[in-house]
């Protein structure tokens, strides 16, 4: 990805952090890798806030320096939303390279987010950008003003004010699961509830709106206090003394209506800040989000909903771990004034294995297999006869999605589909899987009647047409009949599209399942080796690589 010909020929954007760790690397204004450590470490991060402990791009460090063969000291630019000082620490001790004070750029947790989210966004009009999280150095959430490449500061929510990404943590843990982690499958248990008033009162009043920007102050204390600014102590006090009693956590009815009307004050909250900055400038129409908050797509489905908005961009990596790349384009628009939004190609900045590597996997993985050359006929045939299929192509996709270089998948039209995987991938997820759908066939098959571009990354929910309710079980949610859509296109994916196209040609339908490529628990997958284990342990039937189709 091409960002400018005015930036110094090697820049290096690199962050630690108690959970996303990871660098990204530009050369000659192009941005080359970047790497996530815990598809390297593979250990999924998760926030303990009784073991505040940091994590270091220790693998990501050496995998620059000794598969890419870059030379930290050859270095123009480091770059970081950390302080020079951490920044230091980190490189010297992970490669002992000494960074002079003068290469360093230092940039700002929630300007990072709001310039990946803008200068990756490809609008030319005006944009509200919007960045919400848990918290930030001095921020949870800030809100721009994006025109003709400028950013222009219009508010935000202070640290001494309640996080909104705080009270979705709380609510992830008020529910049993793990914050920083299983967000995603409140998301999907709200799917299946109803609203209860009184559970939506205790969290709309945690969530209490001043002048339609701000959260209410918190109890915020930056030395001591590690559950962000009083939010869960409030929570959970509320809630437990108003329905502690009245609640029985043994019936999932109770857990699906607190996961609804959490989810719905949730969105409530940001619906009315979008609202209100659209009423400072009712001109602009066009949103671009970024923050931990924005992995919600029920949340970016309500924002894309709304009448004044005609498109909305959701930053692929819309957690910290896109801030490497964000502070990239910040340094591209420090070096270059004209620096202007762009639009992705793709993500696909993870590490790419050769032929043999992946035969050399193979061997050590498996021992006996069988291998076949790469033919896109017999793809099409496996997933017509409901194989289930391990996609290995490419480098790996930088973000939360997987988007068709590690995916498992198949056939959506089989309704037993749903159990047999989650099954497999030993998860007990409430939400559907996600489609892969043909771009040409988007639009017929869901109603992507706008932000057809962020849905090239899976970050938005769309509903889905009457007449394929029914007939796509496996990637449509069975109540509110939404799906969570990859728009495959011959630009982005060559390899996933093919398949795509092979699989309407067979059966008139141009989408497939789209599952990330691990099990529970586990990251995506990077390394062929970890793929061949899947296909060693029966996860998935078959591994369809550009170099030939494995299986046992």
């Amino acid at each position: 990805m091409k960002l400018s010909e005015k930036v110094p020929h090697k820049v290096l954007s690199i962050i630690g952090g108690m959970h996303s760790c990871g660098l990204a690397y530009m050369e000659n204004g192009e941005v080359k890798y970047i790497l996530e450590e815990e598809r390297l470490s593979r250990q999924k991060p998760y926030l303990d806030l009784h073991n505040n402990w940091f994590r270091y791009p220790l693998l990501s460090v050496s995998t620059l320096v000794d598969r890419y063969k870059v030379d930290l000291k050859s270095i123009d630019y480091f770059t970081s939303f950390l302080d020079y000082e951490s920044v230091y620490a980190m490189v010297k001790g992970v490669s002992g390279v000494e960074i002079p004070r003068e290469k360093f750029i230092k940039t700002e947790h929630h300007d990072t987010h709001c310039a990946l989210a803008y200068y990756a966004s490809g609008f030319d009009e005006d944009t509200l950008v919007v960045a919400i999280d848990g918290t930030g150095e001095l921020h949870s959430a800030k809100y721009y003003l994006g025109t003709n490449g400028e950013m222009k500061y219009i508010d935000g929510i202070g640290i001494d004010r309640k996080s909104i990404g705080m009270y979705y943590s709380a609510l992830t843990e008020l529910l049993g699961f793990k914050r920083l982690k299983d967000e995603g499958k409140v998301v999907g248990l709200s799917g299946h509830g109803d609203y209860w008033h009184e559970y939506y009162k205790v969290f709309k009043e945690v969530l209490t709106l001043e002048d339609g920007l701000y959260t209410q102050k918190s109890k915020f204390h930056e030395e001591t206090d590690l559950a962000g600014g009083g939010v869960y102590e409030e929570l959970y006090s509320k809630f437990f003394h108003m329905m502690g009693s009245k609640i029985d956590w043994k019936r999932d009815e109770h857990r699906k209506k607190i996961a609804f009307s959490g989810q719905l004050a949730f969105e409530d909250t940001v619906v009315e800040i979008m609202n209100t900055l659209h009423n400072k400038f009712p001109h602009v129409r066009k949103v671009a989000l970024s923050g931990g908050i924005f992995a919600n797509v029920k949340l970016n489905k309500r924002i894309n909903d709304l009448d004044w908005v005609n498109e909305v961009f959701v930053t692929p990596p819309m957690g910290d771990e896109g801030l490497p790349l964000g502070s990239l384009m910040l340094v591209a628009k420090r070096f270059d004034p004209n620096f202007k939004p762009i639009r992705l190609d793709n993500v696909y900045f993870g590490i790419e294995y050769s032929v043999e590597e992946v035969d050399t996997a193979a061997k050590s993985v498996m021992g006996e297999y069988i291998k076949i050359p790469y033919n896109v006929d017999y793809v099409g045939e496996l997933l017509k006869a409901k194989k289930i299929l391990g996609l290995f192509n490419g480098g790996f996709e930088h973000g939360p999605r997987a988007l068709g270089n590690r995916t498992i998948t198949c056939d959506p039209t089989f309704p037993e589909t749903y159990d047999i995987i989650n099954n497999k991938l030993q998860r007990n997820d409430f939400m559907p899987f996600a489609p892969a759908v043909l771009e040409e066939d988007a639009n017929r098959l869901f109603k992507v009647d706008k932000s057809a571009y962020t849905a090239e990354f899976m970050t938005m929910l769309y509903d889905t047409r009457d007449e394929f309710k029914d007939m796509l079980p496996t990637v449509t949610h069975p109540v509110d009949k939404t799906a969570r859509i990859q728009i495959v296109t011959e630009k982005s994916n060559p390899f996933f599209y093919e398949i795509l196209k092979k699989y309407k040609e067979l059966t008139g339908i141009g989408c497939l399942v789209n599952t990330s490529f691990n099990v529970h628990n586990e990251p995506i997958v990077n390394r062929p080796e970890e793929a061949f284990k899947h296909l060693k342990d029966g996860i998935v039937d078959f591994l369809i690589t550009p170099y030939g189709i494995y299986s046992k």
